[in-house]
């Protein structure tokens, strides 16, 4: 080593100075590779990022909103959940969930209603889907004269994206029906248009439906379907009606099934629960076709899946894909928090699941918290505390909870023509 030591000092050997380093291939012709090109964007992680990408340039836009490539992002990096919205009519909050630096800003967007139009005492929070909100208004001097309300369409996370307005809502039109129950849904692809409004009435031993789609020319005229269904007395018809899976609506009842209507051909079905499943349970869509249904009974969560093909729509249809007890959870934050002891008669109601039974927000009513729970992990986590009554330490009750993901799929900025180049125009 002494007679021929390492050359630490960067020149050459010979003296001559530093030794000719290798060439680096350039920037322009990495980027100019599409295929490797495509291969970065992947790695962006967030649709966010994904769009601000696809500022740069015409052809940078081109390759990030390619339906393939998009496909090929989603698969790679599935939206995430940014939040939740907890509340009741006219007082509803946002509540972040820990985000990653990328996010941290954007998660902020959705608490502006909650600044704004919630914070006007008489919002209600019809459907929260892929970023969007469906909102309800009723001033206070509607509210003394009987007046409807007004409906309003929210992206908050569309930065300076006004509120709009949608047409008013045509009422039903069987005038005979003993119980009405009217719903509002926002599209499941994640489209700007596509509402759909659904009447359901009850008339004797019948449901009738009633369903428009809202189109640029208003919302049309409605399919119509009708069912006759056993009514016990003394019981309601529908306790709550579930947003569109798969194009299909589900109405949840207490007589052991589900009622099904297909939004496309206005067909009732019915569908059985699974073994066992009577209450406290919500759907989620699974792949291709499939149902999740997500169940608690106690603090013993359920996981189901129907592939609903062939005789799916029968009790044999359904998988059980896992079960668990949450109880060990629930009383690690009874030892940090006193006043939350669990106790085997507890109740603990789905508020809340998302898609592909990914995770499930559990309302328990009994001191006023709502869990989250990872259903892959079997994470528990409590997101939120119920703040009490100022006369007294009584809780309001059921809470409402709405699960706000990242917008999917990205909206992407125009292209404006310029007199001598196309520029691109920043929309989110």
């Amino acid at each position: 080593l002494l007679k021929n030591p390492p050359n630490l000092s960067g020149q050459n050997m010979d003296g001559d100075g530093p030794p000719p380093a290798a060439p680096a291939p350039s920037v322009a012709s990495v980027l100019g590779d599409d295929d490797l090109f495509r291969e970065i964007l992947l790695f962006l992680g967030f649709p966010n990022l994904l769009v601000r990408a696809a500022l740069v340039s015409k052809r940078w836009l081109l390759h990030a909103s390619d339906p393939v490539f998009l496909r090929r992002f989603r698969e790679r990096n599935p939206p995430r959940l940014l939040g939740f919205y907890a509340g009741y009519p006219g007082r509803y909050q946002f509540v972040p969930l820990p985000q990653p630096r990328e996010l941290v800003a954007l998660s902020r967007r959705p608490a502006s209603p909650c600044d704004g139009a919630f914070a006007r005492g008489a919002e209600r929070l019809i459907h929260c889907r892929n970023g969007r909100l469906l909102t309800a208004f009723r001033s206070r001097w509607r509210q003394l004269r009987g007046g409807r309300f007004k409906h309003y369409l929210l992206a908050p996370l569309l930065a300076g994206e006004a509120p709009t307005v949608l047409p008013p809502a045509p009422p039903p039109t069987h005038e005979r029906a003993q119980a009405r129950f009217t719903q509002m849904f926002l599209p499941e692809d994640g489209a700007r248009d596509g509402i759909t409004l659904v009447h359901l009435l009850m008339v004797s031993r019948k449901v009738y439906a009633e369903i428009y789609a809202l189109g640029s020319g208003g919302w049309g005229v409605p399919g119509t379907a009708v069912i006759e269904v056993e009514h016990p007395h003394g019981t309601t018809f529908l306790e709550e009606l579930l947003p569109p899976v798969h194009g299909k609506v589900f109405m949840v009842r207490t007589s052991g099934y589900i009622l099904g209507l297909d939004l496309a051909t206005s067909t009732f079905f019915t569908l059985e629960l699974p073994v066992g499943v009577r209450r406290s349970y919500l759907l989620s869509c699974a792949d291709d076709s499939g149902l999740y249904l997500v169940s608690a009974a106690g603090f013993q969560l359920s996981v189901w899946l129907n592939g609903m093909t062939g005789d799916g729509h029968g009790a044999a249809g359904w998988l059980l894909v896992d079960t668990f007890s949450i109880r060990e959870g629930c009383t690690r934050f009874a030892d940090q928090n006193q006043t939350l002891m669990p106790q085997d008669g507890d109740f603990l109601r789905v508020a809340a699941v998302g898609d592909n039974a990914e995770f499930v927000f559990l309302d328990y009513a009994t001191y006023g918290v709502v869990l989250y729970v990872h259903l892959r992990s079997r994470v528990v986590e409590k997101v939120y505390e119920q703040a009490p009554y100022d006369h007294g330490n009584v809780h309001i009750g059921r809470i409402h909870i709405s699960p706000f993901m990242m917008m999917w799929p990205p909206v992407f900025p125009a292209l404006n023509r310029g007199h001598d180049k196309e520029q691109l125009s920043q929309h989110v």
